[in-house]
């Protein structure tokens, strides 16, 4: 059986470079789909059946309808931020690589979130706060051992599925979600938009926290509607904005990073090529000699550098992208080959008035 070639055709022919990028995170998207699908129906087993007392005041809330609805969670959680990462990578960006970076990492805090509540759902077994009404027995007939606990076979349901999601409180799921989600959301957001620039804008503050304040909504809601405790959100919110962070860092640096550049996502799988067209993610680290630019963090030039170094390196990169300009190439999105301990030295951009330059200090 002939093995499958990234590089090349069957017939011997190189791939092109974007041919080999799309190649190479397919089987992300498989091994996501999969396990989607996995968790998805071992959420369904059989939860632990937790034994109680009918003096449990924790348990004994009227059950009501929920305040936020789980397919509005879904439209908060996945859809605003899957849309937010698509149209800013399209219209503004216009990066393949960017959208397709933010994707992945979206995909992958939600779906671990799922992996992690699901399970630990099923394993702790804890009552919900309206368990007794979704218990529905009859209290003058049933009598509490003096010694023990009531087991759940005194219980007469209506609703066999309603009543097993009582034994599902801890943690959250509606809160894992929606941290997971909306932490990713936040933290994306903060990234691009630079936050970490040591500029103060204030508005990037109240645009990055806005997201991370749904999810925070979204949790008080589960305890005002008496789906869960207290201690079952905040284990939610912990577990969301872990998984967030996780994701995210797998696909981008930290908002806050001093080393790389933060609102660009981690370089693609396969080498750059001199030239592309299509969604190009061009370097513009070779001056007009071929010198590689080097620069500190944040692409400025450290004191030890001379004022003729600095000039040079700009004018290499003025050119490089004047001919990049020229050859319809796009500067959305530059990686240096590379790309490691330093930054390519970035042509200050036009949108959102965010330039990367910092002052010399002599």
């Amino acid at each position: 059986m002939a093995r499958f070639n990234l590089e090349t055709r069957r017939n011997g022919q190189p791939r092109p470079r974007r041919s080999q990028l799309i190649l190479s995170y397919i089987p992300d998207y498989v091994v996501l789909v999969i396990m989607a699908i996995l968790w998805a129906l071992l959420s369904n087993i059989t939860p632990f059946h937790r034994d109680f007392s009918l003096t449990d005041k924790t348990i004994q809330f009227p059950h009501k309808p929920d305040s936020v609805p789980f397919y509005a969670a879904v439209l908060l959680c996945c859809v605003l931020p899957l849309a937010v990462v698509v149209c800013w990578t399209l219209i503004v960006r216009r990066s393949f690589h960017d959208m397709n970076s933010g994707i992945l990492g979206l995909a992958m805090s939600l779906i671990l979130n799922m992996m992690v509540t699901n399970t630990v759902k099923n394993m702790a077994g804890r009552l919900r706060p309206d368990f007794i009404a979704r218990c529905n027995l009859d209290a003058d007939q049933v009598q509490e051992p003096r010694i023990g606990l009531l087991t759940s076979a005194v219980c007469n349901p209506t609703d066999e599925k309603v009543f097993l999601d009582g034994m599902r409180s801890f943690p959250s799921g509606h809160t894992s979600f929606s941290f997971a989600g909306l932490t990713f959301l936040s933290l994306w957001l903060c990234g691009h938009l630079r936050i970490g620039d040591r500029r103060g804008r204030t508005y990037k503050s109240f645009v990055c926290f806005v997201p991370f304040l749904g999810a925070m909504l979204v949790g008080v809601s589960r305890v005002m509607d008496y789906r869960h405790h207290w201690q079952d959100v905040l284990g939610g919110a912990i577990l969301g904005t872990i998984m967030g962070w996780f994701g995210y860092l797998q696909y981008y640096p930290s908002p806050w990073s001093e080393k790389y550049d933060p609102h660009l996502p981690h370089p693609p799988r396969i080498p750059e090529e001199p030239a592309e067209h299509s969604f190009a993610m061009k370097s513009f680290s070779q001056s007009n000699n071929g010198a590689s630019i080097n620069p500190g963090p944040y692409g400025h030039v450290s004191a030890a550098n001379s004022t003729n170094h600095l000039t040079s390196d700009t004018t290499g990169v003025s050119n490089a992208a004047e001919r990049a300009t020229s050859q319809g190439i796009s500067t959305g999105a530059m990686y240096s080959q590379n790309y490691g301990p330093h930054i390519a030295l970035r042509v200050p951009e036009q949108s959102h008035g965010m330039q990367s330059r910092e002052s010399l200090i002599n």
